[in-house]
């Protein structure tokens, strides 16, 4: 049962993916940046058979293994290190932006308001830009998430992102759930957090 649900979870948020691919605005050069080869993440599906005598059932859900990111470094804009392993006991919005992009800009009141959240963090990560043009825009803007450096793209290309704004969901335990690749609107951040919720309270 686990299985089946759990296919149908990630049926919904595939819908997001291939949203927001058709709104993200790919043809204009100016809402996108490419960075480092992109290194894919797939979601493993179930391979298990559904019994006929009970529909709707699953023989077993041992194949399931969660995938768990190891911890990185993150460099803030006073230059100082930290990890994505600071940040555990939450759920987590790696977000991947620059000022530049127009996307990134409407998205982050949304990104700031959810930011309250006790249960959530979101870590902004700036692509390909100094700390002074991030540092400004921050300031002017007033947003209080957590933001970070990634002036060569190199993180952003350890994950596969080819273009910007996109938002991976990790779980509190830095379990990787989903990448968001396009703009988040407090709808569909919704949407998506209450799927990922639901996965997490199958589990237990």
């Amino acid at each position: 049962m686990k299985n089946l649900i759990r296919t149908l979870i990630y049926s919904t948020i595939i819908t997001f993916v291939l949203f927001a691919a058709s709104a993200c605005g790919t043809s204009n050069n100016e809402e996108q940046v490419l960075v480092n080869p992109p290194v894919e993440v797939e979601v493993e599906q179930p391979t298990e058979n559904v019994s006929e005598e009970e529909p709707g059932t699953s023989v077993t859900d041992d194949t399931y293994e969660p995938m768990i990111l190891d911890d990185f470094k993150l460099l803030t804009l006073d230059g100082e290190e930290t990890s994505l392993y600071a940040y555990e006991g939450k759920t987590i919005l790696l977000n991947f932006w620059a000022t530049w992009c127009g996307y990134c800009v409407q998205e982050m009141p949304v990104l700031d308001a959810f930011n309250e959240r006790d249960d959530l963090v979101v870590l902004a990560i700036s692509v390909g830009e100094d700390e002074d043009t991030v540092r400004e825009y921050i300031e002017e803007n007033g947003y209080s998430f957590e933001v970070f450096l990634d002036e060569s793209g190199e993180l952003g290309g350890t994950f596969g992102v080819t273009g910007l704004p996109t938002t991976l969901f990790l779980g509190p335990d830095f379990e990787y759930f989903y990448s968001y690749p396009g703009m988040l609107t407090e709808e569909s951040l919704t949407e998506i957090l209450s799927v990922i919720e639901g996965i997490r309270s199958e589990r237990n």
